[in-house]
C-alpha cells in the first residue's frame, strides 16, 4: 500500500492536502483533510475499465464553496436536529441553524467546513479534529477522529471514534455521493436494502421517531430493484422529500457484534458497468439519500455541474433528530458522557458482477 501525499492549497491559513492511497491492484482512494473529506475511488467495471465512482471537485475552492457536503465527514450531529435544541438533564441546549429554524449536519459551521489535523497510516489516513466547548451551541470539548483504511479487496473502512468532557450529541458520518457508472442518472441502479422497515419524516424533513414497515410501500427494497422503480410515486413520504430522503433500520443486535463489522445491509448495482457497492456497518440506522436537492455551484471532475438523482449517498449513522427522540429508541443513545468513548465503522467494499 501506497499513500501520496500533494498540496490541495489553503483555508483559513492551514494547509490543505490530498492524500492518494493505491493498493496493489493499482486501485486508489483520494482524501483531503479539508473537512476530513472522500474525494474520489477509483476502481474498475466488469471489464476492467476504471472509472472514479463519487462525486467531487478538481480544486479546495469546489470543495470550499460546495453546499451538499459532498464527501464530507459530518458532525458534530449528522442530518436534521428540530428547532435546533434538544436537552440533556433538564437544561435546554440551542444550537446553531442553517437556512431553516432547524440545524442540519452540525450547524452553519459544522466539521465538514474545517481542516483537520492528519497522520499517514500505512493502509490509509487518520484525521483528528478538536471541537471546543460551545462550537455551534453543542455542550462540552469534544476530540474526534475519523480513520480512512483502504486494503487490495477495494474495500473503504471507515472508523469514527470520538470523547468529551462534557454529555454532549454526537453523529459522524461521511456524504459521499456515489455513482457507479461515473456519470449521469442513477435511478437505474439495482439498490438492495436488507431491512423490513424505515423512520418516517414529517415537514422540513424532519423525523418523527416513528417506524413504518416497508411492506406494500415504495420503500421496499429487500428484493433488488431500480432506485428509479418507485421513487416519482404519489406517497406522502416521496413528495416530501422528492424521492428518498430516508433512515432505513437495522437490528441492534445484529448491527452490534463487539462493534465490528456485521454481514452487508445494503447493496447497489450498476447493471452497465458491473460495478457492486456492499456496505456494511456497526450503525443501526443507514440514511439513503437520492440527491433529490443536489445542485453544485462550480462545475464537478468532468467539467460539468452536478444535478438532481445524479448520485446517491448511503450515510450509515444514528437516527437523525435523535437528541429529541431518545425515548423512541431504548437501549441506544447518542448522548456520549465524560469517559466513554463513541465508536463505529462502516465499510464499502467495491466489485464487480
Amino acid at each position: 500500500m501506497e499513500v501520496k501525499v500533494t498540496d490541495f492549497g489553503e483555508f483559513n491559513g492551514k494547509k490543505v492536502y490530498l492524500f492518494t492511497v493505491e493498493n496493489s491492484k493499482g486501485n486508489t482512494i483520494v482524501l483531503t483533510n479539508y473537512g476530513a473529506t472522500w474525494v474520489s475511488a477509483i476502481v474498475p467495471d466488469k471489464n476492467g475499465k476504471k472509472d472514479d465512482v463519487l462525486l467531487g471537485f478538481n480544486d479546495l475552492k469546489g470543495y470550499i464553496e460546495d453546499t451538499c457536503y459532498i464527501g464530507s465527514t459530518i458532525g458534530r450531529y449528522a442530518n436534521r436536529i428540530e428547532n435546533a435544541s434538544f436537552s440533556i438533564d433538564g437544561k435546554v441546549y440551542k444550537i446553531a441553524t442553517n437556512g431553516t429554524i432547524h440545524s442540519l449536519h452540525g450547524g452553519a459551521e459544522g466539521f465538514s467546513s474545517r481542516v483537520w489535523d492528519s497522520k499517514v497510516e500505512t493502509d490509509g489516513v487518520t484525521f483528528s479534529l478538536v471541537s471546543p466547548d460551545g462550537d455551534q451551541g453543542f455542550p462540552g470539548e469534544l476530540k474526534a477522529t475519523v480513520r480512512y483504511k483502504w486494503n487490495d479487496e477495494n474495500t473503504v473502512r471507515i472508523e469514527y471514534s470520538a470523547q468529551t468532557d462534557r454529555p454532549t450529541p454526537i453523529n459522524l458520518t461521511n456524504h459521499a455521493y456515489f455513482n457507479l457508472h461515473g456519470e449521469g442518472k442513477i435511478l437505474n441502479h439495482l439498490l438492495k436494502i436488507n431491512t423490513p422497515s424505515y423512520l418516517l419524516m414529517k415537514g422540513d424533513s424532519i423525523v418523527s421517531g416513528n417506524k413504518e414497515q416497508v411492506e406494500n410501500t415504495p420503500f421496499d427494497f429487500r428484493q433488488a430493484k431500480p432506485i428509479g422503480a418507485d421513487i416519482d410515486k404519489p406517497h406522502e413520504q416521496l413528495l416530501m422529500c422528492k424521492g428518498y430522503d430516508h433512515s432505513f433500520l437495522f437490528s441492534s443486535l445484529d448491527a452490534k457484534i463487539s462493534k465490528d463489522i456485521h454481514k452487508p445491509v445494503i447493496e447497489v448495482c450498476d447493471p452497465e458497468s458491473g460495478r457492486i457497492l456492499e456496505l456494511s456497518t456497526t450503525y443501526f440506522t443507514v440514511h439513503l439519500y437520492t440527491s433529490n436537492f443536489l445542485t453544485s455551484v462550480n462545475p464537478g471532475k468532468k467539467g460539468v455541474k452536478y444535478g438532481e438523482r445524479e448520485a446517491f449517498c448511503l450515510e450509515a449513522q444514528l437516527p437523525p433528530n435523535m437528541p429529541n427522540l431518545l425515548d423512541r429508541f431504548p437501549g441506544e443513545t447518542c448522548i456520549l458522557q465524560p469517559g466513554e468513548t463513541y465508536s463505529y465503522a462502516t465499510e464499502f467494499h467495491f466489485t464487480t458482477v
